[in-house]
């Protein structure tokens, strides 16, 4: 299997390190949510608004934003 980002080997649908950065999004966007209450999509636009953002956060927020699965709350959705 390949990532779907960049193409490298992974066991699930991103590389660890894409892996690694998609488990960022989801614990940071626990504070997010308690300090602003946001909505997951919300957070994901906002992520990529953010000039500070490294480029692999970027990618998996974009590639997030688009799947209509990965719309709701992370906690709602089983662990990649």
């Amino acid at each position: 299997m390949k990532c779907e980002i960049c193409g490298r080997r992974a066991e699930s649908r991103f590389c660890e390190l894409h892996k690694r950065a998609q488990e960022n999004l989801r614990e940071k966007y626990e504070e997010w949510k308690r300090a602003m209450d946001i909505t997951w999509e919300e957070y994901l636009r906002e992520v990529l608004k953010n000039p500070l953002t490294g480029l692999w956060v970027k990618e998996v927020a974009r590639i997030l934003l688009a799947s209509s699965e990965e719309k709701e709350a992370p906690s709602m959705q089983e662990k990649v």
